[in-house]
């Protein structure tokens, strides 16, 4: 569990349309030339084109579906190529003639080194014991971060699209 975490979903206040950008700390991504991004905090405010919260079904098997909430996604990234992705979400696979209950939440992060060239950034793990390590990239547009990021639903591949926003009313 990441203690942090609720609190930045306390924290997290939705931008009004036409609000301006604060002044955050610009930097250039390191050995890149991609775009100059802000130091900071990055919020993730829609999931495959739909808002925050987030939920879908994906078939798993006959009569099985594998149901999915993304709740909060934040991307930090430092001044000194070093990332911080966090996420909370509900996962379920559930009979498709019943009901998904609500289970609870939970938690998952990764850590990493990051690198970009034109606009596109790369998302390099640090490797964890057991798991493969998967490199991630996303698209800087304008002042956005587009990340895509495939997660497994048995053995089948399922994208989802993120959408991440500059907030520098989180850390």
């Amino acid at each position: 569990m990441l203690g942090g975490l609720p609190l930045l979903a306390a924290a997290h206040r939705p931008r009004e349309a036409g609000s301006p950008w604060t002044h955050a700390p610009r930097i250039s991504v390191p050995d890149s030339r991609t775009p100059d991004l802000a130091t900071g905090s990055y919020v993730a405010v829609l999931a495959n084109g739909q808002k925050l919260p987030w939920s879908t079904q994906v078939p798993a098997v006959k009569g099985l579906v594998h149901w999915a909430r993304l709740d909060l996604a934040v991307l930090r990234l430092n001044s000194n190529g070093r990332y911080t992705l966090s996420y909370r979400y509900a996962q379920e696979v559930v009979d498709t003639k019943e009901k998904p209950l609500m289970p609870p939440a939970r938690d998952e992060i990764s850590v990493g080194r990051y690198s970009g060239k034109g606009r596109t950034l790369t998302f390099v793990p640090t490797p964890s014991p057991g798991k493969a390590q998967r490199t991630v990239t996303a698209q800087v547009v304008g002042a956005d971060i587009y990340l895509d990021k495939t997660v497994f639903v048995g053995e089948r591949p399922f994208r989802v699209r993120l959408l991440f926003r500059h907030d520098p009313s989180l850390w």
